[in-house]
């Protein structure tokens, strides 16, 4: 199975390139290559005496690699990678009660504790576990790095704000544009329409290839009922006549040539996978959700305290907050995952509800994902909406834990797409989804004619989503802002 082919690209130093593509193309094997992790079975990799930092996108065991790197390391360097980071905390309490966000911190302040300092660093979805507060200073970071930087991402938006180049990888090799996302958006663009056109072209001139070909064959068939109906010479009718069909037979083959030398131009496209639809309706002034003085707490830590709110008809509403301010406990609670501990959330007469989380809570991990998904739809239809969301038939086969956690989101997308729902509750939903799903899922929502719930950081998304309510959670209180 070949994962990468004829791949060339170069690094310079200054640049910040964001190397983007679908899940499961091969950007992280190709950062492994970089790193030396592996090596390629054809080709070379040069390095100009730079020293490259990783920061991996899976940051489960941090706390493990921290204290190995860390203990090796003098505390000066410690403490001065640590401001570099913005993390105002001692070495000493660093891994006690770290959020996803301080944690991505880290990871960077452990690579930039090496010594010497590295002039490379490449980053495997850094964003990931970022608020909007830690986004704007990772931006700021990657932008004053004095050295290079490639990193992966489906961050939209950060890759606008830091690109200076955009590396894609398709089908197993690799292609540079100069400029940030919307640059390589326009040129995408350009790119499909000067295929399309190309292959209008060729289609053109096939057909009329094909017209003169038939034509000619017309023109023989009356040459020869032409000199059959002749009452003259035979030897002068037969030279006549063989002379005229050696003629026209030959410009017929000279048309058949020219119409298989002609390329076989594809209609381009802009990717395999297929459209798909969020069903449900509802009025524009029908009573969905509302929350009526809610309090939540977790132990002795209050989360949320006297909120109230309603959502109605067909709004579109973002849940806004830093991370741990309680966005997905209030989530949780609208979707009757948990209950208040006080206050009450009453719903609309006959309101369905869809809710998607973060942690793909929805999802059976005894079952297979086929299994998951049994009991909603015919098999006809699970199959069709499964691979509208690229899960293949194989994929739906497997445990859950064998997916990917972009396939795990998309099976989850997939329960979702299966039933009709007046509001969809949405917690981070592009997390751990590739582009080209996330701009299918922007389409389907655009088109949803129910409301729509949602917390997530991604700028880009919720611009699409046209959002025209936002609910602030700050210090466990609510308000419009």
């Amino acid at each position: 199975h070949v994962v990468l082919k004829d791949v060339t690209l170069s690094v310079n130093a200054g640049e910040v390139i964001a190397l983007i593509g679908a899940n499961g193309v091969g950007k992280t094997t190709l950062l492994k290559l970089l790193l030396g992790e592996i090596s390629p079975d054809e080709g070379h990799i040069t390095n100009h005496k730079e020293i490259v930092g990783y920061v991996p996108q899976e940051l489960t065991n941090i706390e493990n690699a921290i204290q190995a790197s860390f203990g090796s390391v003098e505390s000066w360097r410690i403490d001065y990678a640590l401001n570099l980071v913005g993390l105002d905390v001692s070495s000493d309490t660093l891994l006690k009660n770290l959020s996803g966000g301080q944690k991505t911190r880290v990871a960077i302040a452990q690579v930039l504790a090496q010594d010497p300092e590295p002039t490379l660093l490449l980053l495997d979805e850094p964003t990931n576990n970022l608020d909007s507060e830690g986004l704007v200073w990772l931006e700021s970071f990657v932008t004053r790095f004095k050295g290079a930087v490639l990193f992966v991402s489906h961050d939209r938006q950060f890759i606008n704000a830091v690109a200076t180049k955009v590396i894609e990888l398709k089908d197993g090799t690799t292609k540079q544009y100069g400029g940030n996302y919307d640059f390589y958006k326009e040129q995408k663009e350009i790119e499909h329409q000067a295929a399309l056109e190309k292959y209008q072209k060729s289609q053109d001139e096939k057909r009329r290839l094909k017209k003169a070909m038939i034509a000619q064959q017309e023109n023989s068939k009356h040459v020869h009922e032409h000199f059959k109906r002749k009452d003259n010479d035979k030897y002068a009718r037969d030279f006549f006549k063989n002379r005229v069909s050696v003629k026209l037979g030959q410009q017929a083959k000279n048309l058949e040539t020219r119409l298989e030398k002609l390329d076989n131009v594809e209609r381009p496209q802009f990717d395999k996978n297929y459209g798909f639809s969020l069903e449900g309706i509802t009025h524009s002034s029908k009573l969905l959700v509302e929350v009526r003085d809610i309090d939540k707490a977790y132990g002795k830590s209050s989360i949320l305290s006297g909120v109230n709110f309603e959502i109605r008809g067909n709004t579109h509403t973002h849940i806004k907050g830093l991370n741990g301010s309680g966005k997905s406990t209030l989530l949780r609670l609208i979707a009757g995952q948990v209950k208040p501990d006080a206050g009450d959330i009453v719903y609309g007469s006959d309101v369905k509800i869809g809710y998607f989380s973060q942690d793909t809570d929805g999802i059976d991990y005894d079952l297979t994902a086929l299994d998951n998904l049994a009991n909603l739809s015919s098999q006809e239809d699970i199959y069709r909406q499964a691979r509208s969301l690229g899960l293949n038939a194989e994929s739906l086969q497997k445990m859950p834990r064998e997916l990917s956690r972009g396939q795990q989101s998309k099976l989850a997308f997939t329960k979702l797409l299966l039933a009709n729902h007046d509001l969809l509750i949405l917690d981070e939903p592009t997390n751990h989804l590739d582009i080209p799903t996330k701009e299918q899922l922007e389409k389907a929502l655009q088109s949803y004619q129910g409301a729509i719930l949602v917390a997530s950081h991604d700028v880009y998304f919720l611009q699409q989503l046209k959002i025209n309510t936002t609910l602030l959670i700050k210090n466990g209180k609510v308000t419009k802002s």
